[in-house]
């Protein structure tokens, strides 16, 4: 008897097993901590509080911190929820950033990076505590379940569909949070400076967000810090309006609500839907931005004169020592972030470099190249920020630290030294790097109270100037000598005092503040004689009047002309002015305050001198939710499957895992899957994977007769992930092992097998390299190539001589041009190759056809979409069957329109539209003389949607011809994803 098997059927178990992970694997990918690090843990009131063991003293402060939060959010928000908090404190990254979840559990995650260093997040008077609020307002909100709700969880657990604020805007869940963070601290961002003058640039520009396009899905400016800005705005202005009590009340009942029906639940509260509430709080902010728009513009606006084009980041502008370019970092939504040097006099673009995100520059002393600073990985999980010097004529670029944790260099005026500000132990501090050597010597010691950024020599070397933040302050400028004394505290005010600058004869000091609104640039005397640690008593020059604000000032050396950054409509730019003394006038008195927290601070708000001890997954590791599962297979001899899911993981995604068991009626026997994975080697990731399932199959005598078989199928996996990534390539490496028995059981009772059972011991790996990229406006990866490579081999465990050996590789490619359209055009295209060979037993069959694609998560373990490895659109999947496959793409992709628009607070909303044309290639075989070419060619729509609030997938419809085949009609199709 010849036993191959031709059909399995959909094996849904194995879909269904892993029901949870999606949730819970998109939730800890988003922060995932360095898991292999050693960690402590303490408990107080309601935290529990893991950390590295070196970052205890700041994990105490965080934790006083959080009770302080959770005790001000209980009298002023919500209930709280249920149990202790995980709060994780993390120090593997120089980007500051925070997450919180609660699934599996709730858990906040705190990196201890400073916020100085963001123009919207540093009007602060502690940073820590204003993040820690954030995220405790998302864990207080998204926790929260009533009716209905309540009741399913109290029988299901924390499933990740039964909480009803996920199904609420984005603009709501994050504005909310940006609200209360301003409201208990006194400062944050609804009531700092900066996301007001991104609103007053939208009401300037025409473009102010209906409700629609408030969630910031789409790249059109600020894009992503929409939801924020929009959204804490609106709840700020709703608490003033109808009283803080309205908004809680508003997300409590919220949390009765039915999913995508929170626009109806407003009505009590603001005496409208959501909807309405926010046209009637657009009206009035674009009333109010008008006024004081034309009462600026009465007075009379700066107008400067354009250096660089509108771009979405852009670092302070630095002049060369010869004073004939300057050097800036920017960052757009359709290219690589870079590095640029302009001629000032011509407008040229000397030099522009690809670099791995934003940074400040600092040139060389002779002009001929530049010191910056980037962020790299150093590993799987961290990254950090090192020096790095860039030459101006070659474009050649060296790295000159590793693991410095370095950012916001400035060169000495002898040319021996940089200034910089280190990162570690939750906060950051000044040092100096000897450029002979690289050796670091620090200014300023690290402080939990006191954070450093943007420092600026003076021209005759003796001082720094930089922007210090100290605890319950707002960021002001500070003055320290070369042994990191502060010898002149400039600013002491409640505004954001940022980018400090030296004019060239060391007489001004220059600053941009927020004083009177917006950041604009100011101006002090320098008497050194009389430097000392109190603020100067004269007001300010004002040098700048601008409309939505101006930062990052840097003077040229000639005194000529003074560059900074201004921000419009579309973006920042550096632009230019004439510096001239004599146009600046006194500045007045400044009205920006910080309020006063509703919620004093107690001292003894919680016990945070717990005992510390060794780190324990146990407290979060148990299940917290399980889901009945129940499908049918399609054959009758298999039956119905009927169990259960559940799934975990620990407080720092060390341990994760999902399970799924349970009975299949059919053959009365017992069916599941068990995943678990565990990540404390940091590098490898280890999977293991461990299953018995059912199913139905066909199998053929020796004469060729078909016998209808149930298969069990058991199976063992274990996989080893290596990955190396970079900011700019990413290399993995999984080779995996595994150990599969098949047992064919005829349907038919009076059929009999001899040997019933196959088993077989599988090993192979996985492989890949990528250097391509995309950008936020880009209509697919637009540069740069990926290489995949599969390679397996099965071979009998009962005939060591039957074996197959299968290798599948797949290369792609992309490059883009300028062109019409918001987006750049893209070139792309795609080779794929397989073979198989086997012996004493069949090789592996490989099908040619179908439509490229990817699969699109629409709920938790359920899919739409995928594809075909070998495309070959025009034709159905399986057109050729081969043991020698080759197939190839040509793709040409182009705009069309840039929408960023939905209906209300409908869950869907048209990110964008493009197109493709594309000619696909390929062909399938068994014996070399059977090769026939097939080729087809074709048109695609692809429609970018925001589903549910929060991701952006794309569908395409297209039709694909064959050509030279008349036996073939053309044929329409819908997929999903991008093609390749």
């Amino acid at each position: 008897m010849r036993r191959s098997r031709t059909s399995r059927g959909v094996r849904g178990l194995a879909a269904v097993a892993l029901l949870v992970c999606p949730f819970l694997f998109a939730v800890t990918s988003a922060a995932q901590v360095p898991p292999d690090e050693r960690y402590l843990m303490f408990k107080t009131d309601h935290f529990r509080v893991v950390f590295p063991e070196e970052m205890e003293p700041f994990a105490r402060r965080a934790a006083e911190r959080a009770e302080w939060a959770y005790f001000a959010l209980t009298e002023h928000f919500m209930e709280p929820p249920s149990g202790r908090i995980a709060l994780v404190i993390t120090n593997y990254t120089d980007r500051p950033n925070a997450s919180a979840t609660p699934i599996p559990d709730n858990r906040v995650v705190l990196i201890s990076t400073p916020d100085i260093a963001s123009r919207t997040l540093n009007w602060y008077n502690d940073w820590v505590d204003n993040t820690l609020v954030h995220e405790l307002v998302h864990i207080f909100h998204l926790d929260r379940k009533e009716g209905a709700w309540k009741v399913a969880q109290t029988v299901f657990g924390r499933v990740p569909f039964l909480f009803p604020a996920f199904y609420q805007p984005k603009w709501v869940i994050e504005g909310l949070a940006t609200h209360y963070e301003s409201l208990l601290t006194g400062s944050g961002r609804a009531y700092g400076s900066a996301f007001e003058a991104l609103l007053t640039n939208d009401v300037d520009g025409g473009s102010f967000r209906p409700v629609d396009a408030g969630n910031g899905l789409s790249p059109i400016w600020p894009s992503g810090q929409t939801p924020y800005a929009y959204g804490g705005l609106y709840f700020r202005d709703m608490a003033e309006t109808y009283g803080d009590s309205a908004v809680s009340d508003l997300i409590t009942r919220g949390a009765y609500r039915l999913p995508y029906t929170f626009n109806w639940a407003s009505g009590p509260y603001f005496g409208r839907t959501m909807t309405g509430s926010w046209k009637e709080w657009s009206a009035g902010f674009e009333s109010d931005a008008e006024a004081r728009a034309d009462s600026l513009r009465a007075v009379g606006l700066t107008v400067g004169e354009p250096v660089s084009g509108l771009a979405w980041s852009v670092s302070p502008p630095r002049y060369s020592p010869d004073g004939n370019q300057i050097a800036y970092t920017y960052v757009t939504p359709r290219d690589d972030p870079a590095t640029e040097v302009v001629d000032v006099g011509t407008g040229a673009v000397v030099l522009s470099r690809r670099r791995n995100g934003s940074g400040v520059n600092a040139w060389m002393q002779n002009g001929s190249g530049l010191y910056q600073s980037q962020n790299e990985y150093r590993d799987r999980y961290h990254i950090y920020g090192d020096l790095y010097t860039l030459e101006v004529t070659r474009g050649r670029e060296r790295r000159r630290t590793k693991g410095a944790r370095l950012s916001s260099p400035d060169m000495s005026p002898d040319g021996s030294t940089l200034v910089a500000v280190q990162t570690g132990d939750g906060t950051n501090r000044l040092v100096t790097v000897d450029l002979r050597d690289a050796q670091i010597q620090v200014l300023a010691d690290f402080d939990l109270s006191v954070n450093w950024q943007n420092p600026r020599w003076s021209p005759d070397g003796k001082y720094v100037a930089a922007e210090r933040w100290v605890e319950d302050r707002i960021a002001n400028i500070a003055v320290v000598d070369a042994g990191g004394r502060v010898v002149w505290q400039v600013t002491r005010d409640d505004a954001s005092d940022i980018t400090p600058a030296w004019s060239p004869d060391g007489r001004f000091l220059l600053w941009a503040s927020d004083r009177d609104g917006v950041h604009d640039i100011y101006a002090l005397e320098v008497n050194v004689a009389t430097m000392g640690l109190e603020p100067s008593e004269q007001r300010p020059w004002r040098v700048t009047r601008t409309l939505s604000g101006a930062s990052g000032p840097d003077v040229s050396p000639d005194g000529s002309w003074l560059a900074f950054n201004g921000l419009y409509p579309e973006g920042v730019r550096v632009e230019r002015i004439r510096y001239d003394t004599t146009t600046w006038q006194r500045a007045g008195p400044g009205w920006r305050t910080v309020r006063q927290s509703p919620t004093p601070r107690p001292a003894d708000v919680a016990d945070t001198e717990a005992p510390v001890g060794s780190y324990s997954p146990f407290p979060s590791l148990w299940p917290k939710a399980w889901l009945p599962i129940a499908f049918s297979s399609s054959s009758s001899s298999v039956g119905w499957f009927i169990g259960a899911s559940t799934f975990g993981a620990d407080d720092i995604r060390r341990h994760e895992y999902a399970v799924l068991a349970g009975w299949r009626t059919g053959v009365e026997a017992v069916e599941g899957t068990v995943f678990y994975r565990y990540s404390g080697f940091g590098n490898p990731v280890l999977d293991f994977t461990l299953s018995q399932d059912w199913s139905a199959g066909t199998v053929f005598t020796t004469d060729g007769s078909p016998v209808d078989v149930t298969i069990r199928e058991r199976d063992i996996v274990v996989a080893a992930n290596f990955l190396r990534p970079r900011m700019q390539t990413a290399v993995s490496l999984t080779p995996y092992v595994g150990l599969e028995e098949n047992r064919f059981a005829p349907t038919d009772p009076d059929i009999t097998f001899t040997d019933p059972t196959v088993s077989d011991l599988r090993v192979g790996f996985v492989t890949w390299f990528s250097r391509a990229r995309g950008y936020a406006r880009s209509v697919s990866l637009e540069k740069g190539f990926s290489a995949l490579l599969d390679l397996s081999h099965r071979r009998s465990t009962e005939d060591w001589d039957r074996w197959r050996l299968s290798a599948e590789g797949v290369m792609r490619g992309y490059l883009s041009f300028p062109a019409f359209g918001f987006a750049n055009h893209v070139l792309a295209g795609r080779v794929s190759v397989g073979a198989s060979h086997g012996h004493n037993r069949s090789a592996a069959g490989f099908g040619l056809g179908g439509v490229p694609g990817r699969d699109i998560p629409i709920l938790s373990g359920v899919s739409i979409g995928g594809g075909s490895r070998y495309p070959l659109r025009g034709y159905s999947s399986g057109v050729q069957i081969g043991d020698r496959i080759v197939s190839g793409s040509l793709e040409y992709r182009f705009p069309l329109w840039l929408v960023g628009r939905g209906y209300g607070l409908w869950p869907i909303m048209l990110d964008k539209l493009s197109a493709s044309l594309f000619w696909d290639i390929g062909s399938a075989w068994r014996n070399s003389d059977d090769i026939n070419v097939l080729s087809s060619v074709g048109a695609e729509l692809s429609a970018d949607l925001g589903l549910a609030y929060e991701v952006v997938y794309r569908f395409r419809v297209g039709v694909g011809v064959p050509v030279g085949d008349s036996t073939q009609n053309p044929t329409a199709y819908l997929a999903a994803g991008v093609a390749f």
